[in-house]
């Protein structure tokens, strides 16, 4: 039973919490409770959770310093925050800490603490897997999936010796059939970026095989290898009858993975499947052409598609970047912090590449010494070494293009944050206590500078400078961090949410969203709440 810890200096709420889902009945225990942050690293040190649900709001150590302090003890526990309305500004740091959920207190249920919780649940498993069990996974799985590596490495590579096949069959692959199918399965790296640590991308990749395999024991003949990189691959063999539909397996079968991979990953995936062929001899040979049909399909959008006994396509064409003009609006875009106008560059720029056919190589080149120059201009290099090889390895111009776009965003973020970091803590917190109190109205500079009782134009030179960013952008920032909570609301509709962010007019609510969450409204509320 996985083990939880609730921290908070309000004991009603901390009852309010025991009552409000059945724990037992999830497979949770609360083994500690703590109304401080200091009790609380003693009951941590001493209960081991695997999940932490704490407030933020405490005195003397809050919230975000002691998940601080929990994950340098256990880089592995989860934590979930809960706050009021006015402490939203902290919402920058509890994204940093990579925390799995911010909940608010005024709008807690049943229902929104059972998803999180349960969306923590899934990775607390996917962890303990990978640790509690490292031995059992070492000595049996880990050597199995080696052993079936090396097994499809040989077969790939022509050798169907009698050594190699009855290697195979101690593995339980006996391909007594003559007829094969083959199926290649790529995962989204645009995906992965916007759900996961880089550090974790392995982990995942092991949860969609161990996906994969579950679904593969359910059809006979089918057989799922690991490969290096992000793919998998799958081999089906079957003997052609009227009972056997292989085309309809592979698809029902792709289709499962695809839906999993989303449902309880939040992860993407391209599949592509061969035609049929006979005989053994014949995989090395198929497996090749899956490869260069899935590579020509770079400008295609579909997530599936069966290759076809005969294509051809090439791109003949390097990208041209129109010498240094991309690349200097690009680096201006980015200095101006305008999200939209670099969205905009990128954009133009697959038009260009799709219309020419372009070499994805020499795209994906060029996008990424352009990231690099931003990198370089920013001063950021968190897991440079790893967003530039994961990128290299895209297959689709839109999972390349929202690679990009998701890293410059990233890296726009957090030099935002750590920008903001360095203005005045009582200041800031006055200001963020003002948008809240007016939210429903169009703040101004003069109406907030007058209620720090300062000069207008002192006060928007001091905020500039010390924050790198114009009070308006600002502004902008906090109300759309509040609407992407909102419109979770399924009793709040986008008009409603704009008229209580104090925007009066809908279609400029739904640009400021878009330019500051790269989404817009309806898309984000289509996915995350119910139009």
């Amino acid at each position: 039973m996985m083990k939880v810890m609730l921290v908070d200096d309000d004991v009603p709420m901390i009852k309010y919490l025991h009552k409000l889902i059945p724990w037992n009945e999830m497979g949770l225990q609360i083994t500690a409770t703590a109304q401080s942050g200091a009790k609380a690293l003693q009951m941590f040190q001493e209960t081991k959770p695997h999940l932490v649900i704490t407030d933020i709001g405490m005195p003397k150590m809050d919230g975000i310093e002691l998940a601080d302090r929990l994950k340098q003890m256990n880089p592995d526990v989860r934590i979930i925050f809960l706050t009021c309305h006015e402490d939203f500004h902290y919402a920058r740091e509890a994204v940093k800490l990579k925390a799995d959920d911010y909940l608010i207190k005024d709008e807690l249920t049943a229902d929104t603490l059972k998803q999180s919780v349960e969306k923590a649940v899934r990775l607390i498993g996917f962890m303990r897997d990978r640790s509690e069990n490292i031995s059992y996974r070492e000595e049996v799985d880990r050597n199995r999936d080696l052993l079936k590596r090396s097994f499809w490495k040989q077969i790939v590579a022509g050798d169907y010796s009698e050594v190699t096949l009855s290697s195979g069959r101690k593995l339980g692959i006996d391909w007594k059939d003559l007829h094969f199918m083959l199926g290649l399965i790529h995962i989204d790296y645009s995906s992965l970026l916007r759900c996961y640590d880089l550090k974790d991308a392995q982990l995942i990749y092991y949860a969609i095989y161990n996906i994969a395999q579950e679904l593969a024991e359910s059809l006979k003949g089918v057989t799922v290898f690991a490969h290096e990189g992000l793919e998998l691959y799958f081999v089906m063999n079957y003997q052609r009858n009227l009972v056997v539909n292989a085309h309809e397996t592979f698809r029902r079968f792709a289709a499962d993975l695809q839906s999993n991979a989303e449902a309880y990953l939040k992860v993407g995936t391209y599949f592509v499947y061969s035609y049929e062929f006979q005989g053994l001899k014949e995989i090395g040979k198929t497996l090749g052409e899956l490869k260069l049909y899935n590579c020509s399909l770079y400008y295609e959008k579909a997530s599936f598609h069966t290759m076809p006994s005969s294509h051809s396509r090439s791109f003949m064409n390097v990208f041209d970047p129109s010498g240094e003009s991309f690349k200097e609006t690009l680096l201006q875009a980015y200095r101006d912090k305008d999200i939209d106008a670099i969205s905009d560059i990128i954009d133009n720029v697959a038009k260009q590449t799709a219309a020419d056919l372009s070499s994805p190589s020499s795209l994906i080149a060029q996008l990424s010494q352009w990231v690099r120059l931003l990198e370089y201009d920013s001063g950021y290099d968190k897991d440079h070494a790893l967003f530039h090889s994961g990128l290299e390895r895209t297959v689709r111009l839109q999972e390349t293009l929202q690679s990009v776009k998701g890293r410059i965003k990233t890296i726009l973020f957090e030099n935002y944050s750590d920008e903001l970091s360095g203005i005045d803590k009582h200041k800031l917190q006055m200001i963020d206590r003002y948008i809240m109190e007016h939210l429903s109205e169009n703040i101004s500079l003069v109406s907030i500078a007058n209620h720090l009782y300062l000069n207008p134009s002192y006060f928007s030179r001091y905020f500039k400078k010390m924050s790198g960013v114009n009070f308006t952008d600002y502004v902008h920032h906090s109300k759309m961090k509040i609407a992407l909570q909102l419109l979770k609301n399924r009793e709040m509709t986008i008009e409603m949410i704009a008229a209580k962010l104090g925007y009066s007019d809908r279609t400029y609510f739904s640009k400021v969203f878009k330019k500051y969450n790269g989404i817009s409204p309806v898309d984000y509320k289509g996915k995350y709440g119910k139009l």
